[in-house]
């Protein structure tokens, strides 16, 4: 390693007892002071995190959640309804299926319904499933005669239990003997609901007076031709 006076600064031969540049003895020679060590480089900064991410976090969970109440909702809604389809076939295997003439109006007769409600039927119309008799007069009385070809027995039972859970659990429907398979005259006498079979007939009574006697009539009439 080369060496320098301490005197002067000059370079020094190897072995060399006196400075060339100024004659100072190599006694006092020293090496010069080694340069300082680099400043040590500043250590990384830590990383932040970023903004907002326990809010997103959150946002995540919430959206997770839901999605999964929406899953179970749908899930429950294809069970219900998977389950009435169930049921209604059920009760379909019960009953063989209607084989006549799907007419509504064909069940019964122009002049049967003004016999029984003591008043002329002025017209008649409807299609397969629905007619109407409105009788004549400015009061414009009618009653409707409603006709379920298929799965009746079902609607029923399901009609019957809607209204009972609405009146508290109390069965509001009188029962009537004798009038296809089963019958029973709505609440306040506002209708007639008869089965015979898988076929089911309403026959409405809420423009005719609430005539439950003459709807028993026609009613007859009807479970007879089914």
């Amino acid at each position: 390693m080369a060496t320098f006076c301490g005197n002067c600064g000059g370079k020094l031969d190897a072995g060399a007892k006196f400075c060339v540049q100024c004659g100072q003895p190599t006694g006092s020679v020293s090496a010069p002071a080694p340069q300082a060590a680099a400043a040590a480089a500043p250590a990384p900064a830590p990383v932040a995190p970023a903004a907002g991410g326990g809010a997103i976090k959150i946002v995540l969970i919430v959206a997770g959640v839901i999605g999964f109440c929406m899953l179970l909702g749908l899930g429950s809604c294809f069970y219900v309804a998977y389950r009435v389809r169930q049921r209604a076939h059920e009760f379909a295997g019960n009953y063989a299926p209607y084989q006549g003439k799907k007419d509504a109006c064909a069940l019964v007769t122009k002049a049967e319904v003004s016999q029984a409600f003591k008043m002329p039927v002025e017209s008649v119309s409807g299609s397969d499933s629905n007619c109407e008799f409105r009788f004549g007069g400015n009061d414009q009385r009618a009653v409707a005669v409603n006709v379920t070809w298929q799965g009746g027995a079902m609607v029923m039972k399901l009609s019957h239990g809607a209204l009972k859970q609405i009146s508290g659990g109390m069965d509001t429907f009188t029962p009537v003997a004798g009038l296809g398979d089963e019958a029973y005259v709505e609440p306040m006498g506002s209708g007639l609901m008869l089965r015979k079979g898988d076929v089911m007939v309403n026959i409405d009574l809420r423009m005719a007076g609430n005539n439950a006697d003459a709807a028993k009539i026609i009613g007859s009439k009807i479970a007879s031709r089914l």
